[in-house]
């Protein structure tokens, strides 16, 4: 099981590395470097869509943009289909998608919150992914691949799956306000990290701190849990009901 979670959380790192040039004539995978070749795949799927949409949103998304879509995905929810969305645990405080998950779970859609370490990803009918292919961080150029090749689709479900279970259940209400914590946020995000078995250099690059304020945070946590051990801290980690917190 161990195996399996480490080969389905390289996934990003599996699109980053595939030959682009190989990417744009090869059966079932294209690379695309602009948004709009994604959005008009994107919208020819959505017209013949059949059963389901599964989407994740690392990044902040603007409020305009988010009342479009929810018109466009209340029809869409009318008409049957099921919708998984995942969003970053910061949307919690945000208006715009604290409104657009009220409105999106009113009408049946399921909506959930996790730290933002995974890529944007779209995946519907499991006949067509659309994967960024850029890291979690400062913005770069809209990129990524559309995926149309079965066995390729389904492992992006796959994935995607991976991500849901460990994702928070989310209807819009407004960030928890928590006391009484042996940890803080940062501190639950770095533990979420080690869980995934990232470094410190990847810790401080995803995250945008330095080397030193991981092993501080790291060393902050150990004498909160009374560890002193990665081994011990993540057994601790593995049992508290602090693991549900965003």
């Amino acid at each position: 099981m161990a195996q399996h979670q480490v080969r389905i959380t390289s996934i990003t790192t599996l699109f980053a590395g595939l030959d682009r040039m190989a990417a744009e004539t090869s059966g079932g995978i294209v690379y695309f470097e602009d948004a709009a070749v994604a959005n008009d795949m994107i919208a020819r799927y959505m017209d013949t869509m059949r059963s389901h949409l599964y989407t994740a949103h690392p990044d902040a998304r603007q409020s305009a943009q988010l009342k479009a879509s929810i018109v466009r995905e209340t029809r869409m929810l009318q008409r049957g289909i099921k919708m998984k969305t995942i969003y970053p645990d910061a949307a919690r405080t945000r208006t715009a998608e604290r409104e657009w998950a009220r409105a999106a779970s009113a009408h049946g859609a399921e909506v959930r919150t996790m730290v933002p370490n995974y890529v944007r990803m779209l995946v519907i009918d499991e006949r067509c992914a659309i994967i960024s292919d850029r890291d979690i961080g400062p913005a770069q150029p809209s990129s990524g691949y559309i995926i149309t090749h079965p066995g390729m689709v389904r492992i992006c479900t796959t994935f995607y799956r991976f991500l849901w279970d460990r994702a928070e259940p989310w209807m819009g209400e407004r960030v928890r306000q928590i006391s009484d914590t042996v940890t803080t946020g940062r501190g639950r995000e770095i533990l979420r990290k080690m869980e995934d078995g990232q470094t410190i250099d990847q810790m401080a690059r995803v995250m945008g701190l330095s080397r030193g304020t991981i092993n501080k945070e790291i060393k902050a946590l150990y004498e909160a849990t009374n560890t002193s051990s990665h081994f011990a801290l993540g057994a601790w980690w593995g049992t508290t009901e602090e693991r549900k917190l965003p």
